[in-house]
C-alpha cells in the first residue's frame, strides 16, 4: 500500500510540474498551492531536480559527453561544443524555478527544528552546489528569498561555498527530531540517520573541492574526516533515487529518453574504454555493451557518426535499460575517495574502488587492486582523480566538475571539431538567456568578473580548480 501510494504521489507531482525531457521543458509552476502538505512539497523537489541533473540533457548531452563519459553517435553538435542556448536556459530556470523554490517554501514553513527543515536543507545544498559548480557565480544570496527578487545579484563561488557549508552544519545538526518525513521522503524512506550522514557527506564534498582556498574547510574537512561513522559508510548507505516503474513518469530518465523518447544518441567514449580496457577494470562490463563485433569499442568524441551505430559499444543496460536503474547523488566511494585525497591514504583509495566495484556487482581482485595500488605510488593524482572519475559514471555533473577541479584524466582533450578551436574543453555552463533579459546589470558583472569569452563557455578557471 505504501509503495502505490508513492507511486500516485510522483505521478502527480511529474505530470503537474514536468521533468527532463532533453532540453526544452522549464519546470515553472505558476499554480503550485501555496499550503499543500511538506512531504509532497520535498517528492516535487527531489523528483524533478533529480530527473532534470540526472537526465538525459543535462548528464549525458552536456556534463558527462564533456567529461567525455559519453559520446555522440549522432546529433554530435554539442560534443563539438557546439551547444544550444535553450538548453541551458531551460535548466537554470527549472532548478530556480522549481526544486530551488520548493525546498525554499519547506525552509519557510517548516518547524524549526524538524527533520523536514533538515532534508529541505541538505538538498538545497545539493543543488546549489551543481548550479554553481555548472555556471560558476550564480545569484544565491538574494535569489530565494521571501520576494523572490528578479534582480538578484550574482554571488561569488566562495561565498557560495560557505553558504553551503554552513546549510550542511545545520542541517547534520538538526537531524534527529520526532517529525516523520512521510512519504515524500524518496531517498531514505524516512531513516534520518542516513540523511544526517549525507548531509555530512555532502559537506566533506564541498568542504574537499574548496580546502586549498579556504583554510577554513580544511580544518573543518580533517575534523569531519576524523569521524568516518558520521559519514556514508556502505554502498547500503549511499544516497540515491530509484525509479518505480517504466512509464515516463515513473522511470530512470535514461531509459525514457531510449525507450519512451525514441532517442539513441550516445555511446560510451573512447576516452573510457582506453583508459578502463589499459587495467582490466571490471566495470567496463557494466559501464558499457559489447559492440557487434563483441569487443568494447568507444566513440572518439567529435568525429563522425559510426557506421553503423552497432560498430561502437552502447552504453551499459544496467544504465540505459533498466526503468527501475537509480540516480545517484553520493556514494561511498566518493566518500573514501575523498578521505584518500585529504590524508594521502592509498588504503582509503584502494577501498575506494572496492566499494565503487561493489556497488556495480562487480569484484575488485587482488590483481586489479595490485595494479591500481602500482598506479598510485608512481603518481598519485593521476591515479587518484582518474579513478575517481571512473567512479563517477553515470553522474556527468560531478564527473565534469572533478575533471576540471583537478585535470584529470589527462587523456580528455578538446575535440578535433571543436567549434571554439584551441580554447580547451568548455570552462562552464553558458549562462541562461533569460538573465540577459531580466537581470542584465548583474549577469554582465559576473561575466566580466570571470572572464567569460564571446563563446559563453571559456573563461577563468572555477575558484575550486586546483
Amino acid at each position: 500500500m505504501k509503495n502505490i501510494k508513492i507511486l500516485l504521489l510522483l505521478l502527480a507531482v511529474v505530470f503537474s510540474g514536468g521533468c527532463d525531457k532533453d532540453f526544452d521543458e522549464i519546470n515553472t509552476n505558476p499554480n503550485r498551492p501555496e499550503d499543500v502538505p511538506l512531504t509532497n512539497v520535498l517528492l516535487s523537489a527531489v523528483t524533478q531536480g533529480v530527473r532534470r541533473t540526472h537526465g538525459a540533457s543535462m548528464n549525458m548531452t552536456y556534463a558527462g559527453l564533456w567529461a567525455q563519459h559519453y559520446a555522440k553517435i549522432q546529433y554530435i553538435d554539442e560534443d563539438n561544443y557546439d551547444y544550444r542556448p535553450d538548453a541551458f536556459t531551460a535548466h537554470f530556470d527549472a532548478l530556480y524555478s522549481g526544486p530551488l523554490a520548493d525546498l525554499q517554501n519547506i525552509i519557510d514553513k517548516a518547524d524549526n527544528p524538524s527533520n523536514m527543515m533538515a532534508a529541505a536543507m541538505t538538498m538545497k545544498a545539493y543543488y546549489m552546489g551543481i548550479v554553481t559548480d555548472m555556471w560558476g557565480e550564480v545569484p544565491y544570496s538574494e535569489a530565494l528569498s521571501v520576494d523572490r527578487s528578479i534582480t538578484p545579484k550574482y554571488d561569488a563561488q566562495s561565498d557560495i561555498y560557505a553558504g553551503i557549508v554552513a546549510d550542511l552544519k545545520t542541517a547534520a545538526a538538526m537531524f534527529g527530531q520526532a517529525d516523520d518525513l512521510g512519504q515524500g521522503d524518496v531517498i531514505y524512506g524516512g531513516d534520518t540517520g542516513k540523511w544526517k550522514k549525507f548531509a555530512n557527506s555532502l559537506m566533506a564534498r564541498y568542504l574537499n573541492r574548496g580546502k586549498h582556498k579556504n583554510p577554513a574547510f580544511a580544518s573543518d574537512l580533517q575534523a569531519l574526516l576524523s569521524n568516518p561513522g558520521n559519514l556514508i559508510a556502505s554502498n547500503s548507505e549511499n544516497a540515491q533515487f530509484t525509479y518505480p516503474g517504466a512509464s515516463p513518469a515513473l522511470a530512470n530518465p535514461l531509459y525514457d529518453n531510449k525507450y519512451n523518447g525514441g532517442r539513441n544518441d550516445h555511446a560510451v567514449s573512447e576516452t573510457l574504454v582506453n583508459i578502463m580496457s589499459t587495467i582490466n577494470d571490471p566495470r567496463l562490463s557494466v559501464y558499457a555493451e559489447l559492440n557487434d563485433q563483441g569487443v568494447y569499442k568507444g566513440q572518439p568524441n567529435g568525429t563522425v557518426e559510426p557506421s553503423p551505430f552497432t560498430a561502437v559499444s552502447a552504453i551499459g543496460s544496467a544504465f540505459r535499460d533498466d526503468p527501475a536503474a537509480p540516480s545517484v547523488l553520493m556514494t561511498y566511494a566518493e566518500v573514501l575517495f575523498i578521505m584518500a585525497e585529504a590524508n594521502d591514504d592509498k588504503q582509503a583509495y584502494l577501498d575506494a574502488i572496492s566499494a565503487s566495484c561493489a556497488q556495480h556487482g562487480v569484484t575488485a581482485d587482488a590483481a586489479f587492486l595490485g595494479t591500481s595500488g602500482a598506479a598510485y605510488d608512481l603518481d598519485k593524482n593521476r591515479a587518484l582523480f582518474t579513478h575517481k572519475w571512473i567512479a563517477l559514471f553515470g553522474d556527468g555533473c560531478e564527473a565534469y566538475t572533478e575533471f576540471r577541479r583537478t585535470h584529470y584524466p589527462n587523456e580528455i582533450q578538446e575535440v578535433p571539431g571543436s567549434v571554439f578551436p584551441g580554447l580547451g574543453v568548455p570552462d562552464r555552463f553558458a549562462y541562461p538567456t533569460s538573465e540577459s533579459g531580466n537581470n542584465k546589470v548583474n549577469l554582465d558583472a559576473a561575466i566580466q568578473r570571470q572572464n567569460i569569452g564571446n563563446s559563453g563557455v571559456h573563461s577563468d578557471p572555477m575558484w575550486w580548480t586546483l
